[in-house]
């Protein structure tokens, strides 16, 4: 006679969730293969035969059940009387002691320590850092044409990496002249943002170019009318020869309506130097 016991268990084991309606529809698949099985059978089983299987099967499943409802069932609580004696018992014992009650103190106090001292290094500190930062900024001054009588000095001009979102590659080059930022799109939502100034050449300057040719101006002054890029510059040619990207020599305010796309000398050189040619230029009013 087949071991019922061990196949229905087994099978019990696999559901997912096991619940008292999973375990059901298993059994009421268990008797149903049975059944097909011992008519199929060859040569046929007798009717005694039939029955004695059935009824294993049975007793199986109501094995298998058991067992199944005594793991499932929620602990019982012990009474209330034995409780109350167990309380009893402990009552002329002396109180337990934690002998790690003196680590958790040691931890508070060292975390104390640890914040006072941080607060103390970051206030001898702060005063000399943000003097740096307003010596800095000073050094780098930009305005756009929107206000020529301003200078902007604060931190936000200054070249740094920003968080940006875009739909255009990376590598492109951005210029936003409402808002006198100039953004390369670098990867993981963020792009390098430099300060500019947009001239009088670039008022109508907006849509897909690219860098058709970069071209380092020589030194020295320059002749005859004062030129709108300062000679000793890197400048970046867009498609049409009257767009470009260029510099200005920090002597002249970068707010004079002369030029297209200025930035600062550091900026500029450092945009020559990582920018190859016909990299796309989209130029937004």
């Amino acid at each position: 006679m087949v071991d019922y016991v061990q196949l229905i268990s087994r099978a019990v084991t696999t559901l997912n969730p096991n619940t008292r309606e999973a375990r059901q529809a298993l059994y009421q698949r268990a008797r149903q293969t049975l059944v097909d099985k011992l008519r199929s059978a060859d040569p046929t089983l007798s009717h005694t035969d039939l029955n004695a299987e059935r009824a294993a099967l049975e007793s199986a499943i109501q094995q298998v059940e058991r067992d199944a409802v005594r793991r499932t069932a929620p602990p019982q609580r012990q009474p209330v009387q034995d409780r109350a004696q167990d309380r009893y018992d402990y009552r002329d014992r002396p109180p337990l002691k934690d002998p790690r009650n003196w680590l958790r103190t040691a931890a508070v106090a060292l975390g104390v320590l640890l914040v006072f001292a941080v607060g103390a290094g970051i206030y001898s500190f702060w005063p000399r850092n943000l003097d740096d930062v307003r010596s800095m900024a000073k050094q780098r001054n930009v305005s756009s044409t929107s206000d020529p009588a301003e200078i902007k000095s604060d931190f936000v001009r200054l070249r740094q990496l920003v968080y940006y979102r875009t739909t255009q590659p990376v590598g492109t080059i951005v210029v936003d002249k409402s808002q006198t930022f100039l953004y390369v799109v670098r990867p993981n939502l963020s792009a390098m943002r430099y300060s500019i100034g947009v001239g009088t050449e670039c008022t109508a300057l907006s849509g897909l170019y690219h860098v058709a040719r970069k071209e380092e101006l020589p030194g020295g002054k320059p002749s005859g009318q004062q030129s709108a890029v300062p000679p000793g510059l890197p400048v970046l040619y867009l498609d049409k020869a009257d767009y470009r990207i260029h510099g200005f020599d920090g002597s002249a305010r970068i707010s004079l309506p002369e030029g297209c796309i200025r930035l600062i000398k550091d900026d500029v050189i450092y945009l020559y130097n990582h920018t190859p040619l016909e990299t796309p230029v989209v130029v937004a009013n």
